[in-house]
Protein backbone atom coordinates (compact mmCIF):
# COMPACT_ATOMS: atom_id res chain seq x y z
CA UNK A 1 0.00 0.00 0.00
CA UNK A 2 1.32 3.44 -1.08
CA UNK A 3 1.12 4.92 2.41
CA UNK A 4 2.32 8.34 1.07
CA UNK A 5 -0.06 8.86 -1.44
CA UNK A 6 -3.26 8.07 1.12
CA UNK A 7 -1.47 10.59 3.05
CA UNK A 8 -1.22 13.31 0.26
CA UNK A 9 -5.04 12.44 -0.31
CA UNK A 10 -6.17 13.19 3.30
CA UNK A 11 -4.51 16.40 3.27
CA UNK A 12 -5.76 17.80 -0.03
CA UNK A 13 -9.45 16.88 1.73
CA UNK A 14 -8.69 18.80 5.35
CA UNK A 15 -7.40 21.74 2.83
CA UNK A 16 -10.15 21.76 0.41
CA UNK A 17 -12.40 21.24 3.86
CA UNK A 18 -11.26 24.12 5.62
CA UNK A 19 -10.84 26.88 2.78
CA UNK A 20 -14.48 25.59 2.04
CA UNK A 21 -15.84 25.75 5.54
CA UNK A 22 -14.62 28.88 6.31
CA UNK A 23 -15.64 31.09 3.26
CA UNK A 24 -19.02 31.62 5.15
CA UNK A 25 -17.76 32.76 8.09
CA UNK A 26 -15.08 35.48 6.59
CA UNK A 27 -17.84 36.96 4.12
CA UNK A 28 -20.23 37.20 7.35
CA UNK A 29 -17.49 39.44 9.39
CA UNK A 30 -16.27 41.31 6.03
CA UNK A 31 -19.90 42.44 5.61
CA UNK A 32 -20.13 43.49 9.09
CA UNK A 33 -17.11 45.32 8.88
CA UNK A 34 -17.83 46.81 5.83
CA UNK A 35 -21.27 47.98 6.38
CA UNK A 36 -22.79 45.25 4.24
CA UNK A 37 -26.55 44.16 3.68
CA UNK A 38 -28.11 42.87 5.84
CA UNK A 39 -25.25 44.38 8.48
CA UNK A 40 -26.17 47.85 8.18
CA UNK A 41 -26.28 49.36 11.51
CA UNK A 42 -28.71 51.54 12.76
CA UNK A 43 -28.89 54.61 14.83
CA UNK A 44 -27.96 54.28 17.94
CA UNK A 45 -26.43 55.36 21.22
CA UNK A 46 -25.11 52.36 22.98
CA UNK A 47 -21.40 52.25 22.72
CA UNK A 48 -21.08 48.59 21.63
CA UNK A 49 -20.71 48.12 18.25
CA UNK A 50 -23.38 47.27 15.89
CA UNK A 51 -23.89 43.19 15.13
CA UNK A 52 -21.32 42.32 17.57
CA UNK A 53 -22.72 38.98 18.39
CA UNK A 54 -22.80 37.92 14.78
CA UNK A 55 -19.27 39.27 14.06
CA UNK A 56 -18.05 36.97 17.23
CA UNK A 57 -20.16 33.81 16.25
CA UNK A 58 -18.63 33.71 12.73
CA UNK A 59 -15.38 34.22 14.25
CA UNK A 60 -16.08 31.39 16.85
CA UNK A 61 -17.24 29.58 13.54
CA UNK A 62 -14.07 30.51 11.59
CA UNK A 63 -11.52 29.13 14.76
CA UNK A 64 -13.79 25.91 15.01
CA UNK A 65 -13.25 24.99 11.16
CA UNK A 66 -9.38 25.65 12.50
CA UNK A 67 -9.73 23.66 15.30
CA UNK A 68 -11.25 20.49 13.23
CA UNK A 69 -8.99 20.62 10.37
CA UNK A 70 -6.14 20.12 13.04
CA UNK A 71 -7.84 17.14 14.45
CA UNK A 72 -8.59 15.74 11.29
CA UNK A 73 -4.63 16.13 10.48
CA UNK A 74 -3.32 14.94 13.81
CA UNK A 75 -5.25 12.03 12.92
CA UNK A 76 -4.07 11.38 9.69
CA UNK A 77 -0.20 11.99 10.83
CA UNK A 78 -1.16 9.56 13.58
CA UNK A 79 -2.38 6.93 10.80
CA UNK A 80 0.72 6.92 8.52
CA UNK A 81 3.33 6.92 11.73
CA UNK A 82 1.32 3.87 12.18
CA UNK A 83 1.46 2.23 8.65
CA UNK A 84 5.25 3.40 8.34
CA UNK A 85 6.17 1.79 11.70
CA UNK A 86 3.83 -1.86 11.02
CA UNK A 87 5.54 -1.24 7.25
CA UNK A 88 8.81 -2.33 9.33
CA UNK A 89 7.41 -4.76 11.33
CA UNK A 90 5.72 -6.38 8.31
CA UNK A 91 8.28 -6.78 5.77
CA UNK A 92 11.80 -6.48 7.51
CA UNK A 93 10.82 -8.08 10.95
CA UNK A 94 11.80 -4.79 13.37
CA UNK A 95 9.57 -4.53 16.22
CA UNK A 96 9.68 -1.62 18.85
CA UNK A 97 8.57 -0.62 22.24
CA UNK A 98 7.44 2.18 23.42
CA UNK A 99 5.24 3.86 25.84
CA UNK A 100 3.19 6.10 23.56
CA UNK A 101 0.85 6.90 26.82
CA UNK A 102 3.75 7.80 29.05
CA UNK A 103 5.59 9.85 25.94
CA UNK A 104 2.61 10.85 23.31
CA UNK A 105 2.27 9.12 20.57
CA UNK A 106 4.31 12.14 18.45
CA UNK A 107 7.28 11.64 20.48
CA UNK A 108 6.96 8.02 20.80
CA UNK A 109 7.22 7.66 17.07
CA UNK A 110 10.31 9.52 17.09
CA UNK A 111 12.23 7.70 19.54
CA UNK A 112 11.41 4.61 17.14
CA UNK A 113 13.22 7.06 14.53
CA UNK A 114 16.21 6.90 17.28
CA UNK A 115 16.20 3.57 17.42
CA UNK A 116 17.09 2.99 13.82
CA UNK A 117 19.20 5.82 13.59
CA UNK A 118 17.02 8.40 11.46
CA UNK A 119 17.84 11.82 12.17
CA UNK A 120 14.82 13.29 11.88
CA UNK A 121 15.99 16.54 13.15
CA UNK A 122 17.49 17.15 9.35
CA UNK A 123 13.44 16.65 8.05
CA UNK A 124 12.80 20.00 5.90
CA UNK A 125 9.56 20.20 8.14
CA UNK A 126 9.55 22.47 10.92
CA UNK A 127 8.83 20.39 13.67
CA UNK A 128 7.76 22.61 16.62
CA UNK A 129 4.76 23.22 14.39
CA UNK A 130 3.92 19.67 13.74
CA UNK A 131 4.76 18.54 17.68
CA UNK A 132 1.80 20.96 18.61
CA UNK A 133 -0.89 19.63 16.13
CA UNK A 134 -2.03 17.18 18.42
CA UNK A 135 -1.56 19.22 21.61
CA UNK A 136 -4.23 21.49 19.87
CA UNK A 137 -6.49 18.15 19.35
CA UNK A 138 -6.07 17.22 22.93
CA UNK A 139 -7.63 20.92 23.42
CA UNK A 140 -10.36 20.57 21.49
CA UNK A 141 -11.32 17.25 22.05
CA UNK A 142 -11.32 17.57 25.98
CA UNK A 143 -12.34 21.53 26.08
CA UNK A 144 -12.98 22.63 30.37
CA UNK A 145 -14.84 25.13 30.09
CA UNK A 146 -18.69 24.99 29.74
CA UNK A 147 -19.33 28.95 29.22
CA UNK A 148 -17.15 29.60 26.09
CA UNK A 149 -16.35 27.71 23.08
CA UNK A 150 -13.06 29.12 22.84
CA UNK A 151 -10.66 26.60 24.10
CA UNK A 152 -7.33 27.97 25.73
CA UNK A 153 -3.39 26.76 25.45
CA UNK A 154 -3.06 24.58 28.64
CA UNK A 155 0.01 26.03 31.46
CA UNK A 156 1.95 22.67 30.56
CA UNK A 157 1.76 23.09 26.57
CA UNK A 158 2.89 27.06 27.37
CA UNK A 159 5.89 25.96 29.50
CA UNK A 160 6.98 23.83 26.58
CA UNK A 161 6.23 26.33 24.29
CA UNK A 162 5.95 29.55 25.26
CA UNK A 163 5.10 31.26 21.86
CA UNK A 164 2.56 28.68 20.18
CA UNK A 165 1.92 28.59 17.12
CA UNK A 166 -1.87 28.19 16.71
CA UNK A 167 -2.67 31.44 18.79
CA UNK A 168 -4.07 35.19 17.50
CA UNK A 169 -0.97 37.60 16.96
CA UNK A 170 -2.58 40.19 19.29
CA UNK A 171 -2.09 37.82 22.11
CA UNK A 172 1.03 37.31 21.38
CA UNK A 173 1.87 41.02 21.73
CA UNK A 174 0.47 41.12 24.53
CA UNK A 175 2.29 38.47 26.76
CA UNK A 176 5.59 39.88 24.81
CA UNK A 177 4.86 42.86 27.13
CA UNK A 178 4.93 41.14 30.03
CA UNK A 179 8.20 40.67 31.99
CA UNK A 180 9.76 37.50 30.95
CA UNK A 181 6.98 37.12 28.43
CA UNK A 182 4.89 35.32 30.58
CA UNK A 183 1.33 34.87 29.95
CA UNK A 184 -1.63 36.89 32.07
CA UNK A 185 -3.87 34.27 30.82
CA UNK A 186 -4.05 31.37 28.73
CA UNK A 187 -3.73 32.52 25.36
CA UNK A 188 -7.09 31.22 22.97
CA UNK A 189 -6.20 28.39 20.14
CA UNK A 190 -6.91 30.55 16.92
CA UNK A 191 -4.82 29.74 14.01
CA UNK A 192 -5.32 32.01 11.42
CA UNK A 193 -5.71 30.25 7.51
CA UNK A 194 -1.94 30.78 6.94
CA UNK A 195 -1.25 29.11 10.07
CA UNK A 196 -3.64 25.83 8.90
CA UNK A 197 -2.66 25.46 5.52
CA UNK A 198 1.32 25.81 7.12
CA UNK A 199 0.85 23.13 9.23
CA UNK A 200 -0.71 21.02 6.28
CA UNK A 201 2.07 21.83 4.60
CA UNK A 202 4.62 20.52 6.85
CA UNK A 203 3.01 17.12 7.85
CA UNK A 204 3.29 16.93 4.19
CA UNK A 205 6.71 17.40 4.11
CA UNK A 206 7.41 15.30 7.13
CA UNK A 207 6.02 12.47 5.56
CA UNK A 208 7.29 13.04 2.06
CA UNK A 209 10.80 12.98 3.76
CA UNK A 210 10.03 9.81 5.77
CA UNK A 211 8.91 7.77 2.37
CA UNK A 212 11.89 8.93 0.69
CA UNK A 213 14.23 7.97 3.55
CA UNK A 214 12.79 4.35 3.98
CA UNK A 215 12.47 3.81 0.42
CA UNK A 216 15.89 4.83 0.10
CA UNK A 217 17.16 2.17 3.12
CA UNK A 218 14.99 -0.28 1.29
CA UNK A 219 16.90 -0.12 -2.05
CA UNK A 220 20.23 -0.01 -0.45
Amino acid sequence: MDIGFFLKDRAEFIRYFYVTAITPFIQTMDDIENQVEPYIPSYSEDSEPSFLTEWIDAKSGLETCGHHALSMLASSLQLYLRAWVDRLDRYHGMTFEVNFKKKGWFNGYCEIFKEIDLDISVCPANLDIIEQIPLVRNRVQHPEQLTTVNVSHSKSDLNKYPNPYFVQESELSLAAGQENQSWLFPPTIAPSKEKILGAISNVEQLCSWLEAEYLEARNE
